[in-house]
């Protein structure tokens, strides 16, 4: 894994991979205004919630097209106009 923090040793793989998990459940507890359950997975809901906020702050949907498809290794993601969603907005 390429995260700084496990190239420096200051936390392992699995604490990355945790706290990345759990950015999800937290966001999601503060927008239903509900506690999370903390049970490891992330749900559809809480990924396009979360998404979802991210969104609001990139000013393109092309731009936020890119983005997500750079961050998840999806088709299209070096050319936007390849992407369904891409647009000029």
């Amino acid at each position: 894994m390429s995260h700084p923090d496990v190239r420096t040793g200051k936390k392992t793989e699995a604490e990355v991979l945790v706290d990345f998990m759990e950015t999800f459940e937290r966001h999601h507890a503060l927008v239903a205004d509900k506690s999370t359950s903390k049970d490891g997975k992330v749900t559809l809901e809480e990924f396009i919630e979360y998404y979802n906020n991210v969104s609001c702050s990139i000013e393109k949907d092309s731009y936020f097209d890119l983005m997500i498809s750079n961050a998840w290794g999806l088709e299209g993601g070096s050319n936007p106009a390849s992407m369904p969603y891409a647009g000029t907005a």
